[in-house]
């Protein structure tokens, strides 16, 4: 009974002693943290050397600490620091910033294949460097090399995948500011703004007329279908939305087709296409077909002008 006693007194002080050490090693680390905040990159490098310490596998802590030697200029220990960083497996966003901090150092000290892999790993890793690769200054040195243009096409495909599928371009034609005439006049009839959204992604039109009514389309390719997509909604209220589907570009037209019901409640298809006439001219026509699938009547047809 007095071994159990005595046991259990001991468990009780080693806890406390333990979780005196843990609350003292959190107050270090935020006093570290509040250094860090405050670029008081000396005084925090040392807090963070005393909690490495007892917890030498902290990525986070390593990172850190690093960056507190990238900025006393102490170039090859802040390397270190990143590569152990990396060693103790970090998570993905604390990756992604380590490779870019080690992307500015190799760059800086002109190593610039190796901060082109580092920046290009970050990237992959989910951090978007496009920005501070084309106006930092610490990538002077990368944009001065002679594989910087197939350095920044290859970060722009990893941060807007979408770019890199060629059938998201087949509707770039549209692209742009227009005046909207009714085809074979000179009525004006709206302006129109079509403009690339979400990163290549999608194409987002902005339709005004000159009778104060307006609407806009969301167009984009499929990857899954293989065919393009607009998803349009007008002023006119819920029977003012429609859906175009199956769209495929060939032959200079990009051909869609929809479905809708007519005044006896049947439903009926039709055709909407946009033909690529020139640089500075698309026309935009839809129609309503039969069941045998003839035209039997032009519901409009647009010419798009370019605005000068």
């Amino acid at each position: 009974m007095r071994f159990i006693f005595v046991t259990m007194i001991q468990v009780l002080f080693v806890v406390a002693i333990t979780g005196d050490a843990r609350g003292q090693s959190t107050e270090n680390l935020q006093v570290a943290d509040s250094l860090y905040a405050d670029k008081q990159w000396a005084l925090a490098k040392i807090e963070y050397q005393h909690h490495l310490i007892k917890d030498s596998a902290n990525s986070i802590i390593w990172n850190k600490l690093g960056f507190c030697n990238q900025n006393l200029n102490f170039t090859q220990e802040a390397i270190r620091d990143y590569k152990m960083s990396l060693a103790n497996n970090p998570i993905g966003p604390v990756k992604s910033i380590v490779m870019f901090r080690m992307a500015m150092i190799y760059s800086i000290i002109n190593k610039t294949d190796t901060a082109a892999y580092c920046l290009t790993k970050s990237t992959i890793s989910g951090y978007n460097s496009l920005k501070d690769l084309d106006s930092n200054a610490a990538f002077k040195n990368l944009r001065a090399s002679t594989k910087f243009r197939d350095l920044r096409k290859n970060i722009f495909e990893l941060v807007y995948p979408c770019s890199k599928e060629p059938r998201n371009h087949d509707f770039d034609f549209w692209i742009g500011d227009w005046n909207c005439y009714r085809t074979g006049s000179q009525t004006l009839s709206g302006f129109s703004h079509i403009e690339s959204i979400a990163g290549g992604c999608a194409l987002l039109e902005n339709y005004t007329s000159t009778q104060a009514y307006e609407g806009k389309s969301f167009n984009f390719y499929d990857t899954i279908t293989g065919k393009w997509e607009q998803d349009w909604i007008g002023a006119g209220g819920p029977i003012d939305r429609q859906r175009y589907y199956n769209g495929v570009f060939k032959d200079g037209k990009m051909h869609f087709i929809y479905e809708t019901t007519n005044a006896n409640g049947v439903k009926v298809k039709g055709n909407f296409i946009f033909y690529f006439i020139s640089q500075d001219s698309v026309r935009q026509y839809q129609d309503l077909m039969d069941s045998t699938g003839k035209t039997i009547s032009i519901t409009y047809d647009l010419t798009y002008r370019r605005k000068k």
